[in-house]
């Protein structure tokens, strides 16, 4: 075990700030901390964060092929590997604060990372139920849910391209308003509406963390009962298809529904008092709202 002033100077120099009180209950109470300790021992080292990564985002395939091997002793070694994942993807981070690496770079591998897993998973069930049950059925649900859970990850990070592409072809100058966007924030207490309670349960199946813990239940389950059919892990895939095909739906029509994206980046990028942007011939203006079509530049201490 750490001496504790030593794991203090580590949490200041590895840890997100207020890692504590943001996130799920399952990263700040437990795998944080442990993953604490395995940054502690491989940072000597000098293993590198993308390594790290590289590392996690074998052990999520590895165990997306395991759930395909379609028996409970392959669940069984498939959800171990998928503790793994979620244990190393807090290692990364951590390692990449400890060395001073933190980058965009590795930002973007990580999610992309987490993409790749949110969509192999749920084929490699929906194969491993196919081969124990030789039901093609199992491969369709396998493949909507694994296409659900991408377009609802997918869904955040394409807003902050369409934000890219906009400022690519922007003439003139906007004002970058730091955490206009919103900011990590502690998780919201339970709903006591008994509708927003059964949406904030559909929406928490959807986030791998909460899965990996039911595929955990399901496969020691499945084992200890000699379940060569995998009947439980049939009846999850039953109950989370539709539930995430229903949620990532809802997401997007309200997305849309409420122009969330065009909402969130007026909140990131201000434009001066009296100007506004306008499209034009494919480019986007800040113009004075009383001025047409011209083109004017924010005050000269803006930032772009």
């Amino acid at each position: 075990m750490l001496p504790r002033p030593m794991l203090w100077e580590l949490e200041r120099r590895c840890q997100k700030p207020d890692h504590r009180r943001v996130g799920n209950w399952m990263a700040r109470r437990l795998i944080r901390p442990a993953a604490l300790r395995v940054t502690y021992v491989v940072a000597p080292w000098g293993v590198s964060a993308n390594v790290t990564t590289l590392a996690a985002w074998a052990s999520g395939v590895a165990a997306a092929c395991l759930f395909g091997w379609g028996s409970p002793i392959g669940w069984l070694l498939a959800v171990a590997m998928l503790q793994l994942w979620y244990l190393l993807d807090h290692v990364d981070g951590q390692l990449a604060r400890f060395h001073g690496t933190a980058s965009l770079d590795g930002t973007q591998l990580d999610y992309l990372m987490h993409h790749t897993i949110h969509l192999l998973v749920p084929l490699g069930i929906g194969y491993g139920l196919f081969v124990a049950t030789a039901e093609p059925g199992w491969l369709v649900r396998g493949a909507a849910w694994g296409v659900a859970l991408l377009l609802g990850t997918l869904h955040h990070d394409a807003r902050y391209k369409a934000f890219v592409k906009r400022l690519k072809r922007l003439q003139g100058r906007l004002t970058v308003e730091g955490g206009g966007g919103s900011r990590p924030e502690p998780q919201p207490p339970l709903p006591r509406n008994p509708v927003r309670l059964a949406a904030y349960l559909a929406r928490k199946a959807c986030e791998m963390h909460v899965l990996m813990n039911v595929f955990t239940l399901a496969a020691l389950g499945a084992w200890w009962a000699g379940d060569a059919r995998l009947v439980c892990a049939r009846i999850l895939v039953l109950l989370l298809t539709p539930t995430a095909v229903a949620v990532t739906g809802w997401t997007l029509f309200r997305s849309q529904r409420e122009q969330q994206a065009e909402r969130e980046f007026a909140a990131w990028y201000r434009v001066p008092p009296d100007h506004e942007l306008r499209p034009l011939d494919g480019w986007w203006h800040v113009c004075r709202i009383d001025s047409g079509h011209e083109t004017v530049t924010a005050p000269t201490n803006s930032r772009t």
